[in-house]
């Protein structure tokens, strides 16, 4: 046992040796999340929120500069919180995730593995450190958490400062502990095949399986909209997304497996997402051309690119390595998101400018748009026997009716719930309903069907909908007409 601790306690003093600047880093945001809490100063959130994205940049520089005549760069890469806190001002927004995995990717590119077994042993490994650090961290955190409030309640003492501990528990754990764990796992990761009787079972037994029940209805679906000659559904989209990539994903697991069953399906993978990419791309024109671009619709034209990159690279054996896909979808998702004229807000811009859509409205909260969906059409009660008028608050008169930002709620007279439901998600379903996505225009003529909210043998007429939109519509308010039973 001594001699495991020793030896863990080398490794972590060889990481910290070996990664200077990532554990200045690490040391910094520990602080800087301290003094964030006492402070409250919004000025530091945006380094905060990009700390993951510093730590990182630092880590790859470490690597490439080992040994280097630009080794400097790597030391002056602790600064690079400097422009990230002058410059940029929103936190956790699109941008923020696409250089997240923007990174990620140029992290697997830095090790230029040509080979796909190699390349995607890197990206095994990497994964596997970082869960393994996350989940260590957890663990020192939550014990540090139930330390604390088992000595406040037995002792009676330190009782206001609960939030303090945990802010600070939090930014120690998750900002150093964690970071140092990655570092220590992550040495020497370049060496030696992945063997795992867990990753076996979970690739051959789970992912695989459930991988080919997703290319049966797929493919039953893509026989469905050819027959009956329709579009596909919105949300198919991000099926497609998850699907393809898991394909070449699981395709690149089969080497590290110990009994290749599903040789047969991968050998396959770029015949057989063909379908599935012709049913996204339809849908994508479709939705493009009816309601112009939009920056998620800008995204979603990249990865349905690189998507499509990936099947036709995969056709040639020579061609189709991971190190490629991986440089196309930094070339591709860095262009829309850095260069100036063609980022995806400068494309949306464009485009809804020509549909005298830009730029949009404001109202008095600072959104960007609001409105309501409302309608004079006659309601079509066939099929229903009676009638009910809901009001909007409590009565002892009939149904009534609670519907907030959060939630919406159905009462029947004796206060029995009928119908409950997340406002957003009911606002998301009724325009699934209607073949839309919180990304799309809505057009008056669904309008009815959006104010409808059919229930087993019942349903609800709303008289209008209240709505603001930023980058997606979203429900806010609905007010009840009347329920049909």
């Amino acid at each position: 046992m001594n001699k495991k601790i020793e030896a863990l306690w080398t490794r972590l003093l060889l990481a910290v040796q070996k990664n200077p600047a990532e554990v200045l880093l690490a040391v910094f945001f520990c602080v800087l999340g301290c003094y964030y809490f006492e402070s409250r100063n919004e000025d530091w959130e945006s380094v905060l929120s990009y700390s993951p994205v510093l730590f990182l940049t630092t880590y790859i520089l470490n690597y490439l500069t080992l040994g280097k005549k630009g080794r400097v760069f790597y030391y002056i890469s602790v600064l690079f919180f400097i422009p990230v806190y002058i410059w940029i001002e929103n936190t956790f927004d699109i941008t923020f995730w696409i250089t997240l995995i923007i990174m990620q990717l140029i992290y697997m590119v830095s090790r230029w593995k040509l080979d796909n077994d190699a390349f995607m042993q890197v990206g095994i490994r990497y994964i596997a450190a970082w869960l393994a650090a996350c989940l260590l961290t957890v663990i020192a955190w939550l014990l540090a958490i139930s330390i604390y409030f088992s000595i406040h309640y037995i002792f009676e003492i330190w009782g206001n400062y609960e939030e303090r501990f945990i802010a600070y528990a939090t930014s120690f754990a998750f900002a150093g502990v964690m970071s140092l764990l990655f570092l220590m796992f992550n040495q020497n990761r370049d060496n030696g095949k992945v063997k795992n009787k867990v990753f076996d079972v979970l690739v051959n037994f789970v992912l695989s399986p459930a991988l080919l029940i997703y290319a049966v209805i797929l493919y039953l679906y893509f026989i469905k909209v050819t027959v009956i000659w329709s579009l596909p559904k919105g949300a198919v989209a991000y099926i497609v997304i998850s699907f393809t990539s898991a394909t070449f994903l699981l395709k690149g697991f089969q080497a590290f497996v110990s009994k290749r069953y599903y040789d047969w399906l991968y050998r396959w993978s770029s015949w057989g997402v063909l379908p599935a990419l012709v049913m996204y791309w339809v849908g994508v024109y479709y939705r493009i051309n009816q309601y112009g671009f939009t920056e998620a619709r800008v995204y979603l034209v990249i990865i349905g690119l690189i998507l499509t990159g990936t099947a036709f690279l995969f056709f040639s054996k020579r061609a189709g390595r991971y190190l490629y896909v991986s440089l196309l979808a930094i070339a591709l998702l860095s262009a829309v998101t850095y260069i100036p004229g063609i980022t995806a807000k400068d494309i949306e811009r464009i485009s809804q400018m020509k549909r005298d859509n830009y730029p949009p409205k404001t109202n008095y909260a600072g959104l960007k748009e609001d409105g309501y969906i409302e309608s004079d059409i006659p309601v079509d009660i066939e099929g229903f026997r009676m009638m009910h008028k809901v009001f909007n608050y409590p009565t002892d008169k009939g149904f009534y009716f609670s519907g907030g930002k959060d939630s919406t709620i159905l009462y029947n007279a004796d206060e029995s719930i009928l119908f409950a439901e997340q406002t957003d998600s009911l606002f998301y379903s009724q325009l699934r309903k209607v073949g839309l996505t919180p990304y799309d225009s809505i057009p008056e003529s669904v309008y009815p069907d959006l104010l409808r909210i059919d229930m087993d043998s019942a349903a609800l007429i709303l008289d209008y909908i209240y709505f603001q939109r930023d980058s997606v519509y979203q429900g806010v308010y609905m007010l009840p007409k009347c329920y049909l039973k």
